[in-house]
């Protein structure tokens, strides 16, 4: 018996190994982001012909109240053409060029975080809204290969997609990996949300892309030089790799933003989120000065990237590409290897003379040898003034704040919160104070403080960040000081309120 035909139709069974692909949150919900692009570029002069203020929407929404997970997007929607195929397991689009080139995203992604889900889409220039329901355990029992599909009438004009998720799996969003999420998708999408073309909401939060301040100063070797941008732009041809974009040096060090990003298609694919990416022949070693602040984007061309869009193929060209790179960059001088090795915000000398310039106002502005002693008991008398101390306390914890700012803290191995209230108005002399109020702690801290008249640069606005900040840290101190063994630790807040304002 000759065979003639075989079947290729992936059996419902094989629904359920979609469930443990290894994969991200975030890379899942860029494949319905993925497929919302596209669609925008693949019909961009048919969508702005009907609408020219058009722009592409796409929202991501869980209601946490119903667990349900909801996907919708303005694109043009789901022709007829090509209905069929978006379906159909592993039925490889016509254009692969696009963000959407192995046709396996929204089936992969559906069952991956879900037991049901609903399609309802509307192509643009259609009359046809057609809606799709998948429940995997029906799919899986009744061993489903075909499903049936609702049309109902609708206006030529309307275009939307609208996937609705429920029955959601273990790997759907939880309330504390959600902002994570939120981050990651910024950053994933960051050459999409640039533009003035495209807008992504998460739970109605709109992404912002992510946008770091370049070092602007003159070469550490000459630092009273002119001013360099520390931006070398990056145009990379190496026949069947090419890389385009910039690599550069943070303005002030933050761990959160180093790293390079490595986009195929204006689509991060390395180094988005909280997954930062330190090669080594451009970032160097970890903790040294230039992976603390060397950053960079690189759009990469000819290579493929891996079925959930989360690495590269073909890993020792990527390699032998940035080796290439870092070579081209070490050739021109002053290079942003050079200059992040070397760099400090502050130079050593710069210090040393911040320290004598110190020392010098301290000896002129301190009490004569005359009056040294008198002053000293007059200050400890204060000191030891009860009633004085638990005025002051009283007047500040009574005052109205101008300002509050609110950040968590970790107290007897429980989140609490902790207030910090700016007060311009009141007659205590304190600085600051610290107080346990219910669940949370109030730290006010005094800005019509003698301390703040006294020293001129405050007197233009200026400088008042750090002060505060130390006066936070103080208090965060007492606060976390008796699970250390500390008693009476307000003692040192009561001493250093006396003492700030001595010489006033």
């Amino acid at each position: 018996m000759s065979v003639k035909q075989v079947s290729i139709a992936l059996k419902p069974n094989v629904y359920t190994t979609f469930r443990d692909l290894p994969n991200t949150l975030s890379n899942t919900l860029g494949e319905y982001v993925d497929n919302a692009v596209q669609s925008y570029f693949d019909n961009k002069e048919r969508l702005k012909s009907y609408e020219p203020n058009y722009k592409l929407c796409i929202k991501i929404i869980m209601d946490w109240e119903q667990k349900t997970l909801s996907i919708i997007d303005n694109a043009a929607g789901i022709s007829e053409k090509n209905y069929l195929r978006a379906f159909e397991p592993a039925n490889i689009p016509e254009n692969r060029a696009g963000l959407n080139e192995y046709g396996m995203g929204m089936k992969t992604a559906s069952v991956w975080l879900a037991d049901n889900w609903t399609v309802t889409t509307k192509a643009l220039g259609e009359n046809k809204e057609r809606v799709l329901s998948f429940d995997l355990n029906k799919v899986i029992e009744d061993e489903k290969e075909v499903l049936d599909v609702i049309e109902n009438e609708k206006p030529l004009e309307e275009h939307y997609t609208k996937i609705v998720l429920t029955n959601l799996s273990k790997n759907a969003p939880k309330t504390n990996t959600f902002e994570k999420v939120q981050r990651h998708l910024s950053s994933i999408y960051r050459y999409f949300l640039r533009t003035d073309e495209i807008e992504i909401f998460v739970n109605g939060e709109p992404l912002r892309a992510p946008d770091y301040k370049i070092l602007n100063a003159p070469f550490y070797k000459t630092p009273d030089g002119e001013s360099i941008l520390w931006k070398k732009e990056i145009h990379f041809n190496a026949g069947t790799y090419k890389a385009n974009g910039f690599i550069a040096l943070l303005d002030r060090i933050d761990q959160n933003e180093n790293g390079l990003v490595l986009l195929r298609r204006g689509r991060v694919i390395i180094g988005g989120g909280d997954e930062h990416f330190f090669p080594t022949s451009i970032c160097g070693s970890k903790g040294t000065f230039k992976y603390k602040r060397i950053f960079g984007e690189l759009e990469l061309e000819g290579f493929e990237v891996t079925f959930n869009k989360n690495g590269f193929k073909a890993e020792d060209d990527l390699q032998a590409l940035l080796d290439d790179i870092k070579d081209e960059i070490k050739r021109s001088e002053p290079n942003i290897f050079s200059q992040a090795d070397g760099y400090r915000q502050r130079s050593r000398i710069q210090k040393a003379e911040i320290a004598q310039s110190l020392k010098e106002n301290f000896e002129k502005n301190s009490v004569p040898a005359l009056f040294k002693k008198e002053k000293i008991e007059q200050e400890e008398r204060k000191i030891q003034n009860v009633d004085s101390i638990k005025k002051n306390e009283e007047l500040i914890n009574s005052s109205v704040p101008a300002e509050t700012y609110s950040e968590p803290i970790l107290f007897d191995n429980k989140e609490c919160e902790i207030k910090y209230e700016l007060i311009t108005d009141t007659e205590s002399t304190n600085l600051y104070s610290v107080r346990k109020e219910n669940d949370s702690f109030i730290c006010k801290i005094n800005l019509n403080h003698t301390f703040f008249d006294y020293y001129p640069q405050f007197k233009k606005n200026k400088d008042y960040e750090p002060v505060i900040k130390i006066l936070m840290a103080f208090a965060k101190a007492e606060i976390k000081a008796p699970s250390c063994g500390t008693t009476a630790e307000w003692n040192i807040r009561n001493l250093f309120n006396q003492y700030i304002g001595e010489d006033d």
